[in-house]
């Protein structure tokens, strides 16, 4: 698949990128293609292997600014929106009779994976600044371990906390209160430094419970 192209966007997350059906027949704008182009994004017509890669880059890089930014309503709504039209236009093309090479199913269906994952991932309520105290577990077969530490932040539907153990994305981890002993089981969302250096992960709650005791 063809690497992702430098689409010059408004850098802003309510932006109006877009993915649209083309017009009219046209040729792949990506470098040195000359290949049939499948749709409009951003305002250049793309064929599926220029379209797949560069849009996902989009995607995932949205996504990232949403998680260091605090929690903006507009914005998620508007990353929703752009979501749903990227997968709209995805399930049309999968169903284009130009279209119908093993190979090409196999990358839309991973596209429409892909953006499955992102939605599930998305912070859905306001964070709240809070240091609650907590042990943290890995319960795995071939990697189990604990560690004391705190909430840098939390919100009904998970929290942001310190972590020195590795930890991958889509792991799951054990959350225990320390000041009340309450449980409850995460799914890693994200792993990154904080500005101090810290190594810090985003947790989803797997069960819809208030666990912090939030208005």
């Amino acid at each position: 698949m063809s690497e992702p192209l430098k689409i010059e966007m408004e850098g802003q997350l309510g932006s109006a990128t877009d993915a649209l059906p083309l017009v009219e027949a046209s040729r792949c704008t990506g470098a040195s293609c000359d290949a049939t182009a499948a749709i409009d994004f951003a305002g250049r017509s793309l064929c599926l292997d220029h379209f797949l890669p560069t849009c996902i880059a989009e995607l995932e890089s949205r996504n990232d600014r949403l998680r260091t930014l605090s929690f903006d309503a507009a914005a998620t709504e508007a990353f929703k929106t752009f979501i749903a039209n990227c997968a709209k236009q995805a399930k049309k093309l999968a169903e284009d009779p130009r279209f119908t090479q093993a190979h090409t199913k196999t990358s839309l269906l991973d596209f429409l994976l892909r953006i499955s994952q992102l939605t599930q991932h998305i912070r859905r309520s306001q964070r709240t600044m809070s240091a609650v105290p907590i042990w943290l577990r890995r319960e795995d077969p071939h990697q189990t371990w604990h560690e004391e530490t705190w909430t840098v932040s939390v919100s009904r539907h998970g929290a942001a906390l310190l972590c020195r153990r590795p930890v991958e994305k889509g792991g799951t981890v054990v959350l225990c209160r320390k000041d009340k002993g309450s449980r409850a089981t995460a799914q890693v969302v994200y792993s990154l430094r904080d500005s101090e250096g810290r190594k810090q992960i985003g947790v989803q709650f797997c069960d819809p419970i208030n666990f912090w005791d939030l208005d």
